[in-house]
């Protein structure tokens, strides 16, 4: 029989928690994807429940395998987390296909106050491709992007989206975002060979960069979705969008220093959940 908890063990009655839906894909290796993003939740005292599109057979040094859930089973999850559980913040990473894109699209549309953050995960950390397909590129530009408090594409996955070149200037970029219907633009990793970690920010009347020290630890693995995931919890608290994003910028760049350099061969994974007692 289990004993009785403790009154201190037991969290007050009145605490009221910031709940978090990511929507994505699983990651087998644990280190990105819908598993990543739950870490990024936890580490910062949010609730998490999840949205499954995809399963991906998945490590540090790729992908090997991936298959789609149903769109039907996926609309089913999403509103079963929001009709009990709800959410003060949606983030949506890996989408698959133009038909579960248009699933989650009509279903978040009917959202009016929690903001809806867009990864658009087409590159792993280790090169393996997961979208980027013309048709699923469409129906994330009119489906998704005009839902989206914010957007968080990489530079190759900004490129993608907008359509411009090698050569077209970050903020041309994040502004070509915006005019795709979102309301703001972070492109993270701006500078992916600087010697500074850069990310570009554009909230519709500024630019802003955002920049930190580069972490050269190799454990970045699932960096880009722990920062949308913490970026959609700040959001959900009422942070603005340019402290959020120095926050989530800044969480991560610690969470590559004290990665997981001993899980894996490939790129690493970075751990949030050690730099509560690493710092």
């Amino acid at each position: 029989m289990n004993p009785t908890p403790l009154a201190s063990d037991r969290p007050p009655a009145t605490t009221v928690r910031t709940r978090c839906v990511t929507i994505g894909s699983s990651d087998s290796g644990g280190g990105a994807g819908i598993q990543g993003d739950l870490k990024a939740f936890a580490s910062v005292g949010a609730y998490g429940a999840s949205v499954l599109v995809g399963v991906t057979a998945q490590n540090t040094t790729g992908v090997s395998a991936r298959a789609p859930i149903d769109p039907e089973l996926v609309d089913s999850q999403l509103k079963a987390v929001l009709d009990d559980i709800g959410a003060d913040g949606l983030k949506v990473g890996t989408t698959w296909s133009p038909l579960l894109v248009w699933t989650l699209a009509e279903r978040l549309g009917r959202l009016t106050d929690a903001p809806v953050v867009v990864d658009p995960v087409m590159v792993t950390a280790a090169g393996s491709a997961l979208g980027g397909d013309a048709e699923s590129l469409a129906a994330v530009r009119e489906g998704l992007l005009p839902l989206a408090r914010t957007v968080t594409p990489n530079l190759t996955e900004a490129r993608l989206l907008t359509g411009l070149g090698q050569d077209a200037p970050l903020a041309l970029l994040a502004e070509k975002l915006i005019g795709l219907g979102a309301a703001s633009a972070l492109i993270t990793d701006a500078f992916p060979d600087g010697p500074d970690a850069c990310d570009w920010l554009f909230d519709g009347e500024e630019h802003h960069e955002i920049r930190g020290p580069r972490e050269n630890t190799r454990c970045d693995h699932g960096a880009g979705c722990a920062h949308s995931a913490l970026l959609t919890v700040f959001l959900a608290r009422g942070t603005g969008l340019l402290e959020a994003a120095r926050q989530a910028h800044e969480a991560v760049r610690l969470g590559i220093r004290h990665g997981a350099a001993d899980i894996g061969s490939g790129r690493h994974p970075v751990d949030l959940l050690s730099v509560r007692t690493a710092r």
